[in-house]
């Protein structure tokens, strides 16, 4: 039927790092990026005041990736935050790639690539004697911009 669009489903997803592949995520944030703007106020002859918005000096500001996942053990992101902590940041600089899919389908439908991408903050979750939630880490990734395949492709 023309007209009708099966919208994109953001439930299925893992994050490659190259050598290895994260697929316990929960949730992602921060699939961002932003023009600077800088806001000039201008004054007309007749006494308008004219507020002009333009481009500022950073064409592009990347956002910073947020990573929900359950804890598991030889987790590859603690050691890549581990060589961001003992000042390997060249090392530790990764081209990595979040790539969502769909169910029943061997491709991705939409790659998510990031270049030089380092962990800047890795926390656990808050534990409590009352619950039973599984353990959960939560990394914050800087990058040097996001490129994305898949979508108005």
């Amino acid at each position: 039927m023309p007209g009708v669009l099966d919208p994109i489903v953001a439930n299925r997803f893992y994050l490659d790092l190259g050598k290895e592949q994260v697929d316990t995520l929960m949730e992602v944030s921060g699939l961002e990026d932003e023009s600077d703007v800088v806001e000039t106020t201008q004054v007309t002859k007749a006494g308008k005041i004219l507020v002009r918005k333009i481009q500022g000096a950073q064409p592009l500001k990347t956002g910073k990736l947020t990573l929900k996942y359950a804890a598991f053990k030889d987790d590859p992101i603690k050691k890549w935050y581990d060589s961001v902590v003992n000042q390997k940041i060249k090392d530790a600089r990764l081209n990595i790639s979040l790539v969502l899919y769909e169910i029943g389908k061997d491709a991705a439908t939409l790659t998510f690539s990031f270049k030089n991408a380092w962990p800047s903050k890795y926390s656990f979750s808050q534990f409590s004697a009352k619950g039973n939630d599984a353990v959960t880490i939560t990394v914050t990734i800087e990058h040097s911009g996001m490129d994305v395949k898949g979508y108005n492709a």
